[in-house]
Order: C-alpha cells, then sequence, then structure tokens
C-alpha cells in the first residue's frame, strides 16, 4: 500500500515509516506539516493517510478537511498524542476518519487495522 504518514515530529516519521516500509512492507511518504501533505496528495496516490491532529500551521481537523475535498474517498486514520474526548471525536467521525489510535501505545493496533485495511483493498 501506498501510506502518507503526517507528524510534525522526525522521530514519529521516522520510526513509523520504517516500520511500515521494513515489517508490513508498504511505500511510505512522511511529511512534517498539513501544507506538505497537501502537496503530497496532490502528487500522489494514496491508499491510506495516517496523521497527528498536533500540526503547525494548520491543524490535523483543516488538514482531514482539506484531504476530503480533493480525494472523498481516501481512508484516513489518526495516530495522536492527544485524549480525545466526545467532541473530538464526534467531528472526526463526521469528516469519515475510520480509526484513532493513541501513540505510542496503540501501535500494535494500528498495525493490525493497516493489514486487515490491505487485505480489505486488495480484495476490492
Amino acid at each position: 500500500m501506498n501510506i502518507l504518514l503526517v507528524d510534525r515530529k522526525k522521530d514519529i516519521l521516522d520510526t513509523m515509516g520504517e516500520i511500515l516500509e521494513i515489517c508490513q512492507n508498504h511505500s511510505v511518504q512522511g511529511a512534517s506539516s498539513g501544507k506538505e501533505a497537501l502537496k503530497w496528495i496532490r502528487k500522489k496516490k494514496y491508499d491510506l493517510v495516517i496523521t497527528d491532529l498536533s500540526l503547525p500551521v494548520m491543524n490535523g481537523l483543516e488538514l482531514i478537511s482539506r484531504i476530503r475535498k480533493l480525494r472523498p474517498k481516501l481512508h484516513i486514520t489518526v495516530l495522536t498524542g492527544i485524549s480525545c474526548n466526545d467532541s473530538l471525536r464526534e467531528k472526526l467521525k463526521a469528516l469519515d476518519v475510520e480509526q484513532i489510535f493513541t501513540k505510542p501505545k496503540n501501535i500494535p493496533e494500528l498495525l493490525t487495522y493497516i493489514k486487515r485495511l490491505q487485505a480489505k483493498i486488495s480484495a476490492a
């Protein structure tokens, strides 16, 4: 799968990129801001976007909203270090975010989700 990983922290981009590329054999592009992520979305087709909510210049909600305008059917999930209250979860649900994972504790669940998504995409 082609995955766009968006996080302001280089160590997260590097570590998650390596896990997804080496352990799961995915093609991963990293972006450290919403602006950079949108540049990549316009250039290349992705199967999945994994984004943090705390991003410079434009927050994750705004990024997801803009991605939805460009690619309404794109699979999007959130990997964040902040806790999501009910209001935030509702906003993410309204933007068709498929899953919300907390870093670092839910990374194994994220990897399982990606495997299931890959199987679903391959079967389609």
